[in-house]
């Protein structure tokens, strides 16, 4: 399963989260503005979101294989002090054609330091968490125990800016600790993996915002073999008020390179794997 802002501290702590979530195989997506969306009530000392999404293949093949998907993602952030504060986040993936694929998302707690200036043109944060291997993925395939994460992004200062123009770049690693090195199927488990991500987004006062994200990932098994992915999405979403943005888009992910090993195989579009969403996003 695959698993989206105008305020500067909502788009910095969450904008790594437009990369897919959801660590198995099925090509559900949640909507990356969804996923992105700011704390905007985060005067609170509680805030979030809950999110649904549905989405399908770009190109219908007529061939039996056209997937059509349900996500769910909910984010709940408490404000312990003013630079810090504790995120905990999860979903759920159902497969509209097989029962038999639905899913719950791994979940992830997280502690999370708000933006402050690293100097006149960037603004940084960085965060540090664990995962709860909820998803029957990991806990009964994999036999994963947990996961230890941390990361940090860098944005350019909104003053450096035109109004309404975000741009950002992050980086976050992950150590995975496994009860075994190989999972039930024969899989070497994966252990380390690490994701870099590029994101411009430009908001409207009229409540609309396009955004564009790029994420490049790398994994390294138990035996130190690497692989590595990307997920390149683009996004237009409404904000109808302060509780309530609605978004579309389009999400192509898959492997960087082609089976000769040499060849990209990152581009904008591809009949084989692109999707098309929906989602609708209720922030509290």
């Amino acid at each position: 399963m695959v698993i989206a802002i105008r305020p500067l501290i909502g788009f910095v702590l969450t904008a790594l989260m437009a990369a897919p979530v959801f660590a198995n195989n099925n090509a559900s997506v949640t909507s990356p503005t969804s996923v992105m969306q700011a704390p905007k009530k985060d005067g609170r000392r509680w805030s979030g979101f809950i999110s649904a999404s549905r989405s399908t293949n770009l190109i219908n093949h007529d061939d039996g294989s056209q997937m059509d998907a349900m996500d769910y993602l909910a984010r709940l952030n408490l404000k312990l002090t003013n630079n810090f504060s504790l995120r905990v986040q999860g979903g759920y993936s159902q497969d509209m054609k097989d029962a038999q694929n639905d899913d719950f998302s791994n979940t992830s707690v997280s502690l999370r330091r708000s933006p402050f200036d690293v100097n006149r043109t960037f603004k940084g944060t960085y965060r540090l968490g664990m995962i709860a291997p909820t998803s029957k993925d990991a806990y009964k395939r994999q036999n994963l125990l947990t996961g230890i994460t941390a990361g940090g992004d860098l944005m350019i200062n909104p003053d450096r800016l035109i109004t309404g123009l975000d741009i950002m770049g992050g980086l976050s690693v992950t150590r995975n600790i496994h009860q075994y090195e190989t999972a039930l199927d024969g899989v070497v488990n994966t252990q380390y993996s690490s994701s870099q991500m590029v994101s411009v987004s430009y908001s409207f006062e009229s409540g609309i915002s396009l955004s564009a994200t790029f994420t490049h990932m790398n994994t390294w098994s138990y035996q130190n073999v690497m692989r590595d992915s990307f997920d390149f999405s683009q996004e237009i979403g409404y904000d109808i008020n302060s509780s309530l943005n609605i978004a579309a888009g389009h999400t192509n992910s898959g492997s960087t390179l082609r089976p000769n090993g040499t060849d990209s195989n990152v581009k904008l579009l591809d009949e084989e794997s692109s999707l098309i969403y929906a989602s609708a996003t209720f922030i509290f």
